[in-house]
């Protein structure tokens, strides 16, 4: 009736031993907060199965204790950390450098140094956590990996200039050059790579509507942007003047023909965010012809940067209008056409959250046409993609073992993905059966026909081989999903068309079936 009696990998592997005092229970609980998470969505999305996340879980304890597990629950709330520190950090940093640089004091300068030793300490968080790889669809956790990852591929330098306190070289010249110290301080717009890597994280994690996002986005870098230059719009003329003490600038600059050194920092600030978007926009607001050669440069940049900005934004917008976000737009697009069939149909609500579970697990928040896709594959592309993903379960089947190579290519092609969501009964006790199943991912609970637990069934295992051999056998045991599973059914007409010819095997298996069906039913009636 079954294969591979497996039970759950229990929790008293994972360090939860019954009877524990308050100290075990909070390093218990300090060590479980950086292993993979059962309430992380990124760990339900890739590893789809409770059974799949424990038994990560226990590789990641055996083998990996001094690893960070990228979908564990400290790197979530890491990252929602920096995206908060690294934004306050480019707000406050080029504001101080600019405009609080005749006032130099010290709760901001505090505030920002802290932030940025949070900053160093997440570059050692980052050579300490793993990552998915997408290429092989696997969770690296070794450590030489991750380094070499993060230092090729990743952000290590970028991090290390946006995060290094640059007010510890102007210890001893703390106000002798002062400029300078501001000016240099400005590092941390390396951070901004780092920043955006969270953020674009975050939201995957999260599942925010692709639209929202993409707006989202570009409002909140085309602020940090405008800020930015605002800062060093006000910044240039003083470190033209002078690169140690600010002092009054120069007769020729912008910030003199306005008349505005003297004046409060909120209209300084004010009136050089009035400059900036009017030089963006190019639209002569607030033009002064009476400029300098460094204000000079500085206007053309913030023109030519506000006209990219302008046609960034614009293809931006093209590309949201044109859907070229592929999958996940056209994902949200079929999600909200369910959600109006199912008002339309006036469906209960356990029934419209039972459908959309199911399209949830079905297309992981992608949405693509698979037939069509599958249809333009040559015969042999296909094959191995099926050979790929079925195989390994065709080939844990006791009486599949010796089966030739060609053989078994055939049987793997049979196969047929069924979707079965929580509580779903898959196989009924008494009734007739012509299939068997085999689970590529979640678990199922067995029962006998009095309704007596017998086990539960897991990733890789299979049940119902007997209905292959015996055709007027019917169900010992009754099948139910304890969570979402996705299961591959081999039918029995299919089956016979490819095994019969080879009278030899056929005889083999049946054997092996019947004597597994004996073994069963001893199992059952204990």
């Amino acid at each position: 009736m079954y294969g591979d009696d497996r039970l759950p990998i229990q929790d008293t592997l994972l360090y939860q031993a019954q009877d524990r005092n308050p100290l075990e229970k909070l390093i218990y609980n300090f060590h479980n907060f950086f292993i993979i998470s059962f309430t992380n969505p990124n760990a339900q999305r890739y590893l789809r199965s409770y059974t799949a996340i424990l038994q990560e879980k226990y590789r990641q304890i055996k083998n990996y204790k001094n690893i960070i597990h990228p979908f564990s629950n400290f790197r979530y709330y890491w990252d929602i950390l920096l995206i908060v520190g690294i934004t306050i950090i480019l707000f406050l940093t080029p504001y101080q450098a600019a405009f609080g640089i005749t006032q130099d004091t010290l709760t901001p300068t505090f505030i920002k140094n802290v932030l940025l030793f949070i900053c160093c300490l997440d570059i050692f968080v980052n050579i300490s956590t793993g990552y998915y790889d997408n290429r092989q669809s696997i969770i690296e956790m070794e450590r030489k990996k991750i380094i070499k990852r993060y230092m090729k591929h990743g952000r290590f330098f970028a991090d290390l200039f946006g995060s290094f306190p640059t007010d510890v070289i102007f210890l001893n010249m703390w106000n002798e050059y002062k400029v300078t110290r501001k000016i240099v301080s400005l590092l941390c717009v390396f951070r901004s790579f780092s920043l955006k890597t969270y953020i674009n994280r975050l939201a995957h994690t999260k599942l925010i509507i692709v639209s929202y996002y993409r707006n989202f986005i570009i409002f909140f870098w085309l602020i940090i942007f405008i800020h930015w230059l605002t800062c060093i719009f006000w910044l240039v003329p003083i470190a033209t003047t002078s690169m140690k003490q600010p002092i009054y600038p120069r007769e020729d600059s912008w910030i003199h023909y306005t008349d505005l050194w003297y004046k409060s920092k909120e209209k300084q600030y004010f009136y050089s965010l009035l400059l900036t978007i009017g030089n963006c926009l190019r639209s002569g607001f607030l033009k002064n012809d009476q400029r300098n050669v460094p204000d000079l440069y500085v206007v053309i940049i913030a023109q030519i940067t506000g006209a990219l900005g302008m046609w960034f934004i614009i293809a931006k917008l093209m590309e949201y209008m044109q859907g070229a976000q592929s999958s996940k737009y056209r994902y949200q697009s079929a999600i909200r056409q369910l959600k109006q069939y199912m008002r339309h149909k006036q469906l209960p609500p356990r029934i419209q959250y039972r459908i959309i579970n199911y399209y949830e697990f079905r297309f992981q928040h992608r949405y693509f046409r698979k037939f069509e896709i599958v249809s333009t594959l040559s015969l042999q592309l296909r094959q191995e993609i099926i050979m790929h993903s079925c195989r390994k379960l065709v080939e844990n089947v006791t009486f599949f073992n010796n089966l030739p190579f060609g053989i078994l290519n055939r049987i793997v092609s049979l196969l047929k993905s069924e979707i079965f969501l929580t509580n779903d009964m898959i196989v009924r006790a008494n009734e007739p059966g012509n299939c068997m199943y085999f689970i590529g991912s979640g678990t199922v609970a067995v029962y006998t026909m009095f309704g007596k637990e017998i086990c539960h069934l897991e990733d890789g295992a299979y049940f119902g081989e007997i209905a292959l051999i015996m055709e007027d056998e019917r169900r010992v045991a009754s099948v139910v999903a304890v969570e979402i599973c996705e299961l591959y059914r081999l039918d029995r007409a299919d089956f016979a068309r490819t095994i019969l010819p080879y009278p030899i095997l056929w005889d083999n298996i049946k054997k092996t079936a019947v004597e597994r069906h004996e073994r069963t039913m001893i199992l059952i009636n204990q």
